[in-house]
C-alpha cells in the first residue's frame, strides 16, 4: 500500500480520537508506536523494560458489546461479542497504517495456533473495509477482525494507543494491557494466567 492511502486513514483516526477526548494523548506521543517512534515497540526480550505495559483496569468490563466482523481470511463475518460471557478473551486494537501492527500479526497467529479455542478479536476503527480486508490477507489473519467505526470498543476499553492488546479473564476483568509490539510468548503467558 502506498503512503497516500495510509495518510488519510491516519488523519481520520487522529480526528476521531480527538472527538472522543483522546487528542491530548495523540499530541503527546501516545500513538508514537505507529507514528514513527519506536519506544512502544519493545518486542519480546523486554526484561524490566515495561514501558508498553499499563496497569489493568480494576473493574470488570462489559460482556454485552458486539461488533460486526469482516468475512476475510480466518474472520467469519457477522456479529460477534467483543467479550463472550464466561470466557477469557484477547482483544487487539490496531490500524492498517500502524507500523508495529504488521509484525504483531505473526505474534498473534502464534497465540491463536497455541490456543485455538481462545476468543481473539482484532478491532480497527477504520471506515474502509477494503483496507482492512487487504491488510488481513497480506498479514494472514486467522481470527476475527471487526470494524469499530463508532469507537464503541475503543471507548469501552479506554484504548488510546495503537496497537493495544488487552487480556480479559472469564469474568470480564482486565488482567493485562500492553501498548506497542508484544511477543507471542508474553501474550501467551498472560492468556494462560487469565484462563487460570
Amino acid at each position: 500500500m502506498d503512503e497516500s492511502q495510509g495518510t488519510p486513514t491516519r488523519r481520520r483516526f487522529l480526528s476521531r480520537t480527538a472527538a472522543v477526548g483522546l487528542a491530548g494523548v495523540a499530541a503527546t506521543g501516545g500513538l508514537a508506536g505507529c507514528l514513527g517512534g519506536d519506544a512502544a515497540t519493545g518486542g519480546g526480550d523486554n526484561d524490566g523494560g515495561d514501558a508498553g505495559v499499563e496497569t489493568p483496569t480494576p473493574t470488570p468490563t462489559p460482556t454485552g458489546l458486539q461488533l460486526e466482523t469482516l468475512d476475510v481470511g480466518g474472520s467469519p463475518g457477522g456479529t460477534v461479542p467483543v467479550k463472550p460471557a464466561g470466557e477469557p478473551a484477547l482483544l487487539d486494537f490496531f490500524a492498517t497504517w500502524c507500523a508495529p501492527c504488521k509484525p504483531q500479526m505473526a505474534e498473534l497467529r502464534t497465540v491463536q495456533s497455541e490456543h485455538p479455542d481462545l476468543h481473539m478479536l482484532s478491532v480497527s476503527q477504520e471506515e474502509d473495509a477494503d483496507l482492512i480486508r487487504d491488510f488481513w490477507v497480506e498479514y494472514e489473519g486467522t481470527w476475527a477482525v471487526a470494524q469499530d467505526t463508532r469507537l464503541e470498543a475503543f471507548q469501552e476499553y479506554d484504548v488510546t494507543r495503537i496497537p493495544t492488546m488487552i487480556v480479559l479473564d472469564a469474568g470480564g476483568e482486565e488482567v493485562w494491557r500492553h501498548s506497542g509490539l508484544s511477543a507471542a510468548e508474553d501474550i501467551i503467558e498472560q492468556v494462560e494466567e487469565a484462563q487460570g
